[in-house]
């Protein structure tokens, strides 16, 4: 099993993030989402909500507004309609 995943946060106009981590929490429509290395491929719509992942234990936290996500071979990709 992969140790880590590789997270790209975007919004239409910039790339806001893109780094590795330990694992990933995300607001789906319906709820949170937890991503460890070696998650089945996924494709979701996103809620409003707060985006954090860690490595390492040190916490990085986003605030998102709708979107959606891939995770597809550890890679954790997540285009918002809006990050602060």
């Amino acid at each position: 099993m992969p140790d880590l995943l590789q997270v790209e946060i975007a919004t239409p106009e910039k790339l806001v993030a893109s780094q590795s981590a330990d694992s990933v929490q995300i607001p789906g429509k319906d709820g949170y989402m937890g991503i460890l290395p070696g998650h089945a491929a996924l494709l979701s719509e996103l809620g409003d909500g707060e985006l954090s992942f860690t490595r390492s234990g040190q916490i990085e936290r986003f605030k998102i507004f709708g979107g959606y996500v891939e995770v597809r071979d550890n890679h954790v990709r997540v285009l918002a309609d809006k990050v602060t």
